[in-house]
């Protein structure tokens, strides 16, 4: 089969499940495909679902094929390859998932339309994008009014309401303890503290974390001798998810996580198995150092983008808590230098 019919097999697919007439919106930027007959839709305002009865499962899996075999996939989509990114013939960008790496009876795709549009720095102005801006003073280290109201619930010891308000304002909290502590059923009530329109990823290796709250979910599986957590993370960063949910840090994907936070991907909640608070960011040096780049970057470096990257690290025992670290002036502090 060449080009041209490749090409032609994707458009008329497209076309059959009912995707074309959503590419072809106006202002559109993104389609994501979360499970069968239905589809979401961001135009700019916020992500969008309608029932999709032509998008059945097959059709889902025939479209995948489709677009694999038009990218020219150097390892097959399949079982031992289950996510790839792909282009579409008329230029949009594609990220395809399936099993093993989600649950049976789930294809995913996420499709970016590059935008034509093309506007003048005086057109930013004279709509106003340019004004209502913060300066940032770099010279002194100011507490934005979120941080001061979490300072403020913490010394009160309001926990619910800091954790409430941490989640709602993206920070990202790492939650600390050994097996049977209870990260994972407070991760789940943290969780439900997201706004029920966000589009949530999580990233497990044994199915815990469901979304009952969050209908814009995708669960993604990572295993041992099949894909990584770092190649799930690297996956989920094409994927336009509002908050990436990791059920634990334990190895070399520590610094692509990391990385995740500092690109755009902020507020996110993940476990880690440490002995307290204090010891936590040491626990985390030491997985970012077991991966390739993890080795060749300078300690102090790594301590530094832990410091500024992760906010909340609460330590839990026998489900209490019992240590709780939040320092934003050290944080700003950072980040401030440079």
């Amino acid at each position: 089969m060449n080009t041209i019919d490749k090409a032609a097999t994707v458009n008329q697919l497209l076309s059959m499940t009912g995707l074309r007439h959503y590419l072809d919106l106006d202002g559109l930027t993104e389609v994501a495909i979360n499970r069968p007959n239905e589809v979401w839709f961001d135009r700019g305002n916020g992500w969008e679902r309608d029932a999709l009865p032509n998008l059945s499962l097959n059709m889902c899996s025939n479209l995948a094929k489709a677009l694999a075999t038009f990218a020219g996939l150097t390892i097959p989509l399949g079982e031992a390859n289950p996510v790839a990114s792909v282009i579409f013939p008329d230029g949009e960008r594609g990220q395809i998932a399936i099993p093993p790496a989600t649950e049976n009876g789930i294809v995913s795709m996420t499709i970016r339309k590059p935008s034509l549009t093309r506007f003048a720095l005086s057109s930013y102005q004279e709509s106003g994008r340019f004004s209502g801006f913060r300066e940032m003073d770099v010279n002194r280290v100011e507490l934005t009014p979120v941080q001061e109201q979490l300072l403020t619930l913490k010394q009160n010891g309001d926990m619910a309401q800091f954790f409430s308000m941490a989640v709602k304002s993206k920070l990202n909290i790492l939650l600390v303890g050994g097996t049977g502590s209870g990260k994972t059923t407070v991760m789940k009530a943290m969780v439900d503290e997201y706004p029920t329109d966000k589009r949530l990823f999580t990233i497990e290796d044994v199915h815990e974390l469901d979304l009952p709250n969050h209908p814009n979910h995708l669960h993604l599986f990572y295993k041992q001798g099949g894909l990584t957590p770092k190649q799930i993370i690297e996956s989920c960063m094409r994927m336009k998810p509002d908050h990436v949910l990791l059920a634990e840090l334990r190895g070399d994907e520590a610094w692509t996580y990391l990385e995740m936070l500092n690109t755009g991907h902020e507020g996110s909640i993940t476990t880690i198995h440490a002995n307290d608070c204090y010891s936590t960011p040491a626990r985390l040096a030491g997985l970012v150092k077991q991966s390739e780049v993890g080795q060749t970057l300078d300690y102090h470096h790594i301590m530094r983008t832990i410091r500024t990257s992760i906010d909340v690290i609460a330590f839990f025992k026998h489900t209490h808590l019992v240590e709780l670290f939040y320092d934003p002036v050290e944080k700003n502090r950072l980040l401030s230098e440079g």
